[in-house]
């Protein structure tokens, strides 16, 4: 590989980004690495142990639940675990923003969070785990102003199974305008020239240009200026990106800091990767990822603001003519609202502006004509409310050829979950003997996959 950046044959293009961090290592090392793709985790539910997890792995110093695999057959997203939402697949070095904000631990239980740019939502998805933590009971707000990612965000969300979060579609200055001074913690994972990202093909080389650079720490400025204001008194902010030069990382948090917009509040168990006062880094060529920073700060002395409650007129609270026979004798929750031909709910206690923000959530049914459908997210409900009451519970063969969108033989009628060891995995209707698949695209698989070892033990 040629020197990212360099001219000339040399590094001076590839220090110049770093600006004043020093890479460990060897420099040639670093460079070679960034080109180096790098293998998926496993970030495991709480309720399920590692020693459950269907392929052999060993912890993410970093992040208490996460796991490397040691071995590289099955692939982690191939195996009916993975189906089952016992674990999610990311990148290693994307874990040090969650470390960042304790979210493998009940550091976040019961606290208002604003993920700000959140697709596809392996971070939000961790988030919402985490406010839940022992019986809790916070909230997550899931932004991302890009349209076309909705699709990955939402069913990333659903496969949580809560019903503790909700999605919008802002840019984040208007959000803050909006909800100023509402979230105890504001998760920055800010767009950026990517440079962690060329091993996956998803950058070239010109993420290592500076005008690239340069505007990418432009948009970042805004988008943090914006998190500040959404921030309460004494709220943290994390910000990570996917990028190695100091403009768009530790630049930034020493700006906030010079403003007196923010104070660095560092955390103990990152020190071995500490990068400043309270910023983090991970190195491909060190810690076998793709590499990525993150940075932890603390609003205080901000005067307290009220959120706006906007009195939107784009969906209503009702319920369907008839509720539902898929949730038996569940009625409905009580926070039901309608958007277009969209059914959510909510916990009574969300907060009181999810209706006014939200572009969707967790959905319970979905209208065609005048029919209404349960929605694959209300199947993977693990929440009392609304959750399913009918299952029809399949082996592994069977699991198989439901998940590739097959017919199930089945022996009573209508809808009911199907699941694998008890977890659920979507909807299916019974008619005449056979089960009608309602199992969504998005979430079929191809090819084969892996059987399994243990049962799930909870932890």
């Amino acid at each position: 590989m040629s020197r990212p950046g360099a001219d000339a044959g040399d590094n001076s293009a590839l220090v110049g980004m770093l600006g004043g961090v020093n890479v460990p290592g060897s420099l040639d090392e670093f460079v070679n690495a960034i080109e180096r793709p790098w293998g998926n985790i496993m970030r495991r539910r709480r309720d399920v142990s590692a020693e459950a997890l269907p392929i052999p792995s060993v912890a993410i110093p970093w992040y208490a639940l996460g796991r490397r695999p040691t071995s590289p057959s099955p692939k982690p997203s191939r195996t009916l675990a993975y189906a089952a939402a016992d674990y999610f697949v990311q990148d290693a070095g994307s874990l040090l923003a969650l470390a960042a904000a304790e979210a493998d631990s009940s550091a976040l239980r019961g606290k208002w969070i604003c993920d700000l740019c959140a697709a596809p939502g392996g971070k939000a998805s961790a988030l919402v785990e985490a406010v839940q933590t022992g019986g809790g009971e916070g909230f997550v707000l899931a932004n991302e102003v890009i349209r076309g990612r909705l699709g990955a965000l939402q069913l990333n969300l659903a496969r949580t199974g809560s019903d503790r979060y909700a999605i919008s579609s802002l840019d984040p200055q208007a959000l803050a305008d909006q909800l100023p001074g509402a979230f105890d913690v504001v998760v920055v994972d800010a767009p950026c020239s990517g440079q962690a990202l060329i091993a996956r093909g998803k950058r070239n080389r010109s993420a290592l240009s500076i005008s690239q650079i340069e505007h990418s720490a432009s948009r970042q400025r805004r988008i943090l200026d914006a998190a500040l204001k959404m921030l309460r008194d004494g709220g943290w902010l994390i910000y990570s990106t996917c990028t190695f030069a100091e403009a768009e990382n530790e630049a930034q948090v020493a700006r906030l800091v010079d403003l007196c917009a923010a104070e660095p509040f560092p955390l103990g168990s990152l020190e071995p990767y500490r990068s400043g006062e309270a910023s983090y880094r991970l190195w491909p060529h060190v810690h076998a990822c793709a590499g990525s920073f993150a940075a932890r700060l603390r609003v205080s002395g901000k005067p307290q603001q009220e959120s706006k409650r906007r009195q939107g007129t784009r969906g209503r609270t009702q319920r369907p003519p008839s509720w539902p026979d898929w949730f038996e004798d569940r009625g409905p929750p009580a926070r039901l609202w309608q958007l277009d031909s969209r059914l959510m709910g909510w916990p009574d206690d969300a907060p009181p502006w999810v209706e006014s923000i939200a572009v969707a959530g967790p959905e319970l049914a979905h209208r065609t004509g005048q029919t209404w459908k349960p929605a694959h997210a209300a199947a993977l409900r693990r929440v009392e409310t609304c959750a399913a009451t009918r299952h029809l519970d399949l082996d592994a063969e069977a699991a198989k050829r439901y998940l590739r969108g097959e017919t199930i033989a089945i022996e009573t009628n209508g809808w009911q979950v199907a699941r694998y060891r008890g977890r659920p995995l979507g909807w299916i209707k019974g008619s005449g003997g056979v089960g009608k698949n309602h199992l969504p695209a998005s979430a079929r698989t191809r090819g084969e996959l892996a059987d399994e070892g243990a049962e799930p033990r909870a932890v």
